[in-house]
This record gives structure tokens, sequence and C-alpha cells, in this order.
């Protein structure tokens, strides 16, 4: 065979060889696309769906707030001699900003417990009680806790807006003490808070949701944005969002990070504070030092 035959054969098979992998390799392309349109980040809610993750109720309206900044509340004895919707009881007023009251008549809880009918509860008998919201019952060492409203938004986790109703063993409020915010300012301009289901969004991706929860509840509240201790504080809108009607989670609705809070150890903390305080005052009067007793046993001191 001439040389001219074998250089075109040659050519010829070079050329087919080169058609057949461009062929397989627009192929390959073709699947590779494929399986990338297939694999697309889902949508949260698809992510949700998949684990079984359901959601009761959402706001469906869009909301616009901003920072606020609160100084604390300082009672006089005048002013609480001026409320006229309480029951008598013996109140003490320590370093101006809490208040330990002690019942003339001890008032029962009421049988059924809604949080409508714990706030009506508290309402009976503290002072400015309809500016408070049942957060929960520390079954433990048998007290309720209540937190502050402003702005019809409930303000979680600060101890200078905060009421603790001491039970005893016949579920009965004996003594009550109260720290209060006064009135707030608003320290920026309105802004747009990111949705409900975004905050659901930085909670999944916290693993902080599992297969077969269910969203329960989600609310705007506030939460101390940086705590420090000084009369004045800033608080960030937040979405609470409750999970299996249980467990609750904070999300700053401005900034998208998760809130870090131990109920118990906030019990902890305010208590402690709240004994520091009884301490210096218990040489004024005997009840308080009854008081500061029963606290110390409650947190098993004594």
């Amino acid at each position: 065979m001439h040389w001219g035959q074998i250089k075109t054969l040659l050519i010829l098979s070079f050329l087919l060889l080169d058609i057949y992998l461009f062929t397989q390799f627009l192929e390959k392309k073709e699947v590779a696309d494929i399986g990338v349109i297939e694999h697309e980040p889902s949508t949260i809610e698809e992510q949700l769906n998949a684990e079984s993750i359901t959601i009761k109720e959402l706001p469906d309206q869009e909301y616009e707030e901003t920072y606020i900044s609160l100084k604390q509340h300082l009672f006089t004895k005048d002013e609480l001699k001026d409320v006229s919707n309480v029951p008598k009881q013996e109140s003490f007023i320590l370093n101006q900003n809490m208040v330990v009251s002690i019942l003339d008549k001890e008032v029962a809880l009421p049988s059924k417990k809604t949080d409508a009918n714990m706030n009506d509860f508290l309402a009976s008998f503290a002072y400015y009680g309809e500016e408070y919201t049942f957060w929960e019952r520390n079954e433990e060492k048998n007290v309720l806790i209540y937190f502050q409203n402003k702005l019809d938004r409930t303000i979680y986790y600060n101890d200078k807006g905060i009421i603790l109703v001491f039970l005893n063993d016949d579920n009965e409020a004996t003594h009550y003490i109260q720290t209060m915010l006064g009135e707030e300012e608003t320290v920026a301009e309105k802004r747009e808070l990111i949705t409900p289901m975004r905050a659901i969004e930085t909670l999944y991706n916290a693993n902080a949701l599992f297969a077969g929860d269910e969203i329960t509840r989600v609310n705007i509240g506030f939460h101390t944005r940086v705590p420090f201790e000084s009369d004045v504080q800033v608080f960030v809108p937040i979405w609470k969002i409750t999970v299996n009607d249980d467990h609750n989670y904070f999300v700053n609705a401005i900034e998208g990070f998760i809130f870090s809070t131990d109920e118990e150890e906030f019990f902890d903390e305010v208590t402690t504070t709240m004994m520091k305080r009884l301490d210096i005052q218990k040489g004024q009067n005997k009840k308080l030092k009854e008081i500061l007793q029963d606290i110390e046993e409650r947190k098993g001191i004594r």
C-alpha cells in the first residue's frame, strides 16, 4: 500500500475517533447538567417537609420595628399607695427599684391555668400587674415567673422587668418580688424585620429543629441586645419561636442570630441578685429576713 493511502486511512481513523470522543463528551455533559438541575438547593419549605417538620401558624403581615432603650423604674411609697386596684399587702422598696410585697391574704391559683387566667391572677394583687405576662412556673422552686410588656410586646429574660410570685404548698400566692422598666425611647429608625420563615430557617440551619417537630407558635417580642449592668438598656425585636409547645427559641428579628438563653441559669441569677438586696436590708424588718430565708430554702441553700 502506498504511503499516501496509509496517511489517508490514519487521518480518517483519527477523525472518527475524535467524533466518537466528542459524542461521548456531549452525552456525559448532558448527564452532568441534569444532575446539577436535580441537586439544586431545595427551599426551606421543602427541607422542612422532607423531615416532617410542621408549622401550625405564621404571622401573615410584614412588621417594622426598631431598637428601644428603657430605664429602670424607681418606685416611691406614695406611688404604691396610689395604686388602688390591689388588695391589702405590706410592701417594701429596696434600693428604689425593687418591691418586696407580702399579701395579707393568700391568693389561690386559678383552677384552669390558661395564659389569660394566669395574667388575670397576677393583675388581681400585684402593682401594675396588668403590664406583665405569664411566662412559666418553676415547678422545683414553686415560683411563677412573669415578664413585663412594652409596646404590646413581651420583654424576655430581663431582670429589670420581672415579677416572681412565691407559692405555698396549697398553690396560693403568699408574696412576690417585682422590678419594673420605665418609659421607652426609640434609638433608631424603624426597619423591616426578617420574616418568620427566615427565622425558622436560622433555627433549622443551626440544627435546632428535628424530624417530626411542630412549630406551634411564632410571636414578636423584645430581648436584651447586649446585657450589661446599667440603669439604661437597649432591647431588640425578636421572633419567639415555640417548638412542640414546650421549648422556646429567640431569633434577633433584625440581625438574624439566635439568642442563647438558659432558663434555669437566668432564674438562679435573678434570685441570687434579689437575695443580695434582701440580705442588705433584712435588718430593717423581720419579714424581709423571713423572705430571704424562704428564697434560700427554695434554692437549696438551707
